[in-house]
């Protein structure tokens, strides 16, 4: 069971680095796209013509009659603003500019715009030259203000010519009267009627002619220009400034939104809550610090210490065995092709180690990095040579320098061509849990390493090593669904730091898949020489006595069980014979001998055979 300080909290922090760390994984991709947009926006600027703009400010006066009476009289500048782009002002524009250009095509080129609570037009025109971009502006400007004042002339005009003619009518039907006036005779009815139509016409009259008085003098105003169109000295477009970085941001989005995709396609393991997200099997430590090296660290180490809490846990949550004086076995498989389960178990064995526990350590890798990871020379004594049954198992143990309590079974002429017999591994195992408080075996993939299914079914507890950045989910749900056909008790799963590279020893070359030329003695490396047997490399210490196993189950000799502890049998099942000493160790059901890659003069890898010699 995972504990809760182990675990990684789904908070919002942890989500905002998680995506700061998604963008730092994928900083080439975000580069690439920021280059790619700056270039694209250079492209633009190149690719497009300059063009200059000129501007002219307007102050628009109000025209009438009625302007003069009415100071605070106001024009409408929205209308007078489709006035300037007109057809008519770009005709008078056009012989202002003396150029051959289309009316229509001249109006494309002018912009007007009003600032707000003012009287006045900004007149823009763009052309390809600054000369041409300041007569434009201009031009446009006078025609407008020249139609303005024509039309106004026009209009005043008019009205003159309207308040003439009434004058003369009137001054006719006055003349009328004033005939009248004299044919009448004084006092008479007719002549008092003629002088109140005469009266009524004089006042008529007047008014007229005080309405005429002033248009005659007046002199429109259509208004004035207040800043005239200067020589532009830059292009106004392109922007350069504004493609560069539009196309950087561009590419900026572009590359989040490819990175994004590339990252949800991407399915390594990269922190620890991808495990419990995508796979749902419960993460057990994460470890963030990269090691120095690929080997067993000291106790101070941040990495001991996680594994040091680890431990604990797994004291508490892995139950003991319900047979009295065995140890408990705990099975650690890779979740990726790498040496991220034999760091951990070295590390972890090491942890059980410094409690006073005696701990055996067991690898079935063939290309295993534990050698070089424990520091433990691979002489004649190894996993192969017990599988041939030339050594028991408890001689075949070397002891890890520095930790005299943890023993090491180093693989040997392993092949990784042939399975390994599933029920000698057993007996090796049952013999060690006999002899040891707790015992850790190191597994390939389990959809590679057949014996990693096999043996999981037996252990006390499974746990799937990843390692950062390279294993994929699909690995380790691959790994799940192998030990879940055998009900293997899988309990959670371990995150290591992206390791180094092994060094040394640490992997050995084997044949090919599918060749039957074995490695040539140019590609194995050279054999160590054998330590000559002592106390220290072919004595087990005898296990302490705990309440759960009765009488001292290490005081017997190797191989014989303790007094008051039933003998420690490997689980065979019906029909099948059982192993013993000195005979041949029965894998699949028929007798036969287990040769490694070393037997045999001719140096043929090894295999289950009828117990004859090779050649």
């Amino acid at each position: 069971m995972p504990s809760p300080h182990l675990a990684e909290n789904d908070s919002d922090g942890l989500a905002l680095m998680a995506y700061l760390g998604w963008l730092r994984r994928r900083w080439w991709i975000l580069l690439l796209a920021a280059v790619l947009g700056l270039a694209g926006g250079l492209a633009i600027n190149q690719v497009q013509d300059a063009r200059y703009t000129s501007t002219t400010s307007l102050l628009v006066r109000p025209l009438g009659s009625g302007a003069e009476s009415n100071p605070n009289a106001k024009v409408n500048l929205d209308t007078e603003a489709q006035v300037v782009r007109s057809l008519v002002v770009a005709e008078r524009a056009k012989g202002l500019m003396k150029v051959t250009t289309g009316g229509d095509e001249l109006v494309k080129s002018v912009t007007v715009s009003v600032p707000p609570n003012s009287q006045i037009l900004q007149v823009a025109y763009e052309a390809g030259s600054p000369a041409e971009a300041q007569a434009g502006s201009h031009a446009f400007a006078q025609a407008y203000l020249d139609l303005r004042k024509a039309t106004a002339q026009k209009s005043l005009e008019n009205e003159v010519n309207a308040l003439k003619q009434q004058i003369a009518d009137y001054n006719k039907q006055l003349s009328a009267v004033a005939g009248r006036i004299a044919a009448a005779p004084a006092n008479s009815p007719e002549r008092e009627r003629a002088e109140a139509d005469r009266s009524v016409l004089t006042n008529q009259l007047n008014g007229l002619n005080n309405r005429l008085s002033p248009l005659v003098s007046a002199d429109s105003d259509p208004g004035e220009i207040i800043s005239d169109a200067r020589l532009p000295e830059r292009p106004s477009s392109p922007n350069r400034t504004l493609n560069l970085a539009s196309g950087m941001g561009a590419g900026l989005l572009l590359g989040i939104v490819l990175a994004l995709v590339l990252d949800r396609l991407d399915t390594r393991i990269r922190r620890g809550r991808d495990i419990s997200d995508r796979v749902g099997l419960p993460l057990l430590l994460e470890l963030n610090t990269r090691p120095p090296s690929l080997s067993v660290l000291p106790a101070t180490h941040r990495i001991s210490r996680e594994l040091g809490r680890l431990r604990n846990v797994l004291l508490s949550a892995v139950p003991e065995s319900a047979q009295a004086g065995r140890g408990r076995q705990l099975l650690l498989c890779d979740g990726s092709a790498g040496t991220a389960a034999g760091f951990v178990a070295a590390n972890l064995a090491a942890a059980y180690a410094r409690t006073g526990a005696q701990v055996a350590l067991v690898t079935t890798k063939p290309d295993s990095a534990l050698s070089g990871i424990t520091g433990v020379a691979e002489g004649r004594h190894s996993l192969a040579s017990v599988l041939r049954r030339d050594v028991p198992a408890l001689k075949a143990l070397a002891p890890v320098p520095g930790l005299g309590q943890l023993r090491v079974l180093v693989p040997g002429e392993l092949d990784a061509e042939v399975e390994l017999p599933v029920a000698g591994l057993l007996e090796i195992l049952h013999e060690l849990t006999a002899r040891f408080d707790h015992v850790l075996i190191e597994t390939g993939q389990p959809t590679q390493a057949v014996e990693a299914q096999a043996l999981g079914r037996y252990v006390d507890a499974v746990i799937v090593v990843a390692e950062s950045g390279k294993t994929r989910s699909g690995e380790i749900t691959a790994a799940l669904q192998q030990f879940e056909q055998v009900n293997a008790p899988v309990i959670g799963a371990v995150l290591a730091p992206r390791l180094p590279a092994p060094t040394g020893g640490a992997t050995r070359p084997v044949a090919a898949a599918g060749s039957t030329t074995p490695a040539t003695p140019a590609n194995r490396p050279k054999p160590r020489p054998s330590p000559g047997p002592s106390a220290e490399s072919t004595m087990v210490l005898p296990r302490m006595q705990s309440s759960r196993s009765g009488p001292a189950a290490g005081s017997a000799k190797p191989g014989a069980p303790g007094k008051g502890a039933a003998p420690v049998k490997p689980p065979v099942g019906p029909g099948k014979p059982q192993a013993g000493p000195g005979k041949p160790m029965p894998v699949n059901g028929t007798g036969g001998t287990y040769r490694s890659r070393g037997d045999g003069g001719d140096g043929r890898s090894y295999a289950i055979d009828s117990g004859e010699d090779l050649g």
